[in-house]
């Protein structure tokens, strides 16, 4: 499981350790998320928008959001798996560099901490743990 994708205000552990960009949010973090989460803008975001390499392109919903960034994460199967499971929406926090998905009721289902840099892939199946 993500360790960056809060369940009950608690945070899930998938190996790694790390609150480094593209990896783990910390509780302060999803905190500052929730209460100040600046201009969150809709985004389509698929297993299939998750490359092995832990880049993701982001895709506005709406033609008006603009140009969004290239991100990257530590754990690309393991979002991927979520992703696939996930019926809600999604959105990108500018302000955190946070991915955040909610559920078809309005629920905070995650948050996923990304960067703006590569680096190692640390998921659980890759035989990581830390990078």
């Amino acid at each position: 499981m993500l360790r960056h994708l809060p369940q009950n205000d608690s945070v899930l552990n998938d190996g790694c350790a790390r609150y480094a960009a593209g990896h783990h949010v910390h509780w302060i973090h999803a905190k500052k998320c929730r209460q100040e989460p600046g201009q969150a803008v809709e985004i389509l975001l698929t297993a299939g928008d998750v490359r092995d390499d832990g880049w993701v392109e982001l895709r506005p919903a709406f033609d008006y959001a603009g140009h969004l960034p290239e991100v990257w994460t530590h754990a690309p199967d393991v979002l991927r798996t979520r992703l696939a499971g996930h019926r809600g929406r999604v959105y990108w926090l500018e302000l955190w560099h946070a991915l955040k998905l909610v559920d078809a009721g309005g629920k905070v289902e995650g948050l996923v901490n990304v960067g703006f840099e590569g680096g190692v892939l640390c998921d659980a199946a890759r035989g990581g743990g830390q990078a």
